[in-house]
């Protein structure tokens, strides 16, 4: 009876040795083949710089000796490549770089295929904070000075209806109660030249992408999405200071990496690690360093938190996201 009993025993412990060890065989397993880093715009934007950038720095943190592979899916602003990545098969070989406050928006305003409260986030990368620019020979100096209302309606240079910069100016116009309509470009280029040029009295944009012409002197800011002041922008108010405190932080460009719905713990927990010490890379950050790109990096979960804060702030201001995807329908 006991040698039954300490066979039985034998027997159960090299079971439980045999899972534990496939456990492991199974998450050192992967990756087999190269991973898809899936960018939602062009080559040469600041999506597609920032994935071309982190690839290979993921590439040397993984486990096995694969390459990251940066495919640019550009169309109806990151929204294809969002529902491409939704649908696929979530084993860790199709990842994705989001513009998730651009998405954030679509999603409030319309039926979407992709569901960002459903998606696996790996990591944060960065945020690009929306800034408001005039001229800098232009008559304006503080955001408020357009409550003045000295034209029937200010020219705001938008790329895109729903673009999250156009939504950033048809908030804090609609708060102010102030008049404005939009003229449209096909680029960005275009849009801020047109307020150079004076033909716009303002644009809102991305500060990392465009602080090239507040370096050259050719633009002014007259307000920083945040909550804080920006140490490089010392003068430029933000919303709190202005009568826009929920604006905060809402509109903002949050950079991050996530993988389709469903993705294995062991699989989601290899990326997140090469992610992680990807970003801490002396090479990454000396090379986002010498691109002038800020790095703010979140974990998955602090990063779906953000996500689910995001949406939140959203659905505060569906009525006019709302209005501005049916104008550009």
């Amino acid at each position: 009876m006991q040698t039954s009993k300490i066979i039985s025993s034998i027997s159960w412990a090299l079971v439980a040795s045999c899972v534990a060890s496939a456990s492991a065989h199974a998450a050192t397993k992967f990756p087999e083949k190269n991973i898809e880093l899936i960018v939602g715009y062009k080559p040469g934007g600041g999506y597609g710089d920032l994935a071309q950038a982190i690839a290979p720095f993921i590439e040397k943190h993984l486990p096995n000796k694969v390459n990251v592979v940066v495919r640019n899916m550009d169309g109806a602003s990151n929204v294809i490549a969002a529902n491409y990545i939704q649908k696929a098969k979530p084993d860790g070989y199709t990842i994705g770089l989001y513009n998730v406050a651009g998405l954030a928006l679509g999603q409030v305003g319309r039926k979407t295929q992709y569901d960002l409260a459903q998606v696996t986030w790996l990591g944060r990368l960065g945020v690009d904070n929306v800034l408001a620019m005039v001229s800098a020979k232009g008559p304006y100096n503080n955001i408020l000075d357009f409550k003045k209302q000295t034209k029937p309606q200010y020219i705001v240079s938008i790329r895109g209806i729903t673009d999250n910069n156009t939504v950033a100016a048809a908030l804090a116009f609609d708060k102010l109660g102030v008049k404005w309509k939009p003229l449209n470009h096909e680029g960005a280029s275009s849009a801020i030249l047109s307020v150079i040029r004076g033909d716009a009295d303002i644009i809102m944009a991305s500060y990392e992408s465009f602080q090239q012409y507040l370096d050259s002197g050719d633009m002014k800011a007259i307000l920083f999405y945040d909550d804080v002041r920006s140490p490089k922008l010392p003068n430029t108010p933000i919303p709190a200071e202005v009568g826009l405190k929920e604006l905060g932080q809402a509109l903002n460009s949050q950079r991050m990496i996530g993988a389709p719905p469903g993705l294995p713990a062991d699989v989601r927990a290899v990326l997140e690690t090469a992610i992680k010490k990807a970003v801490d890379d002396p090479g990454f950050i000396e090379l986002m360093r010498k691109s002038k790109k800020s790095i703010d990096y979140l974990d998955g979960k602090e990063s779906a938190a953000v996500v689910n804060q995001t949406m939140s702030s959203h659905k505060n201001f569906s009525g006019i996201i709302n209005g501005l995807v049916n104008e550009g329908k």
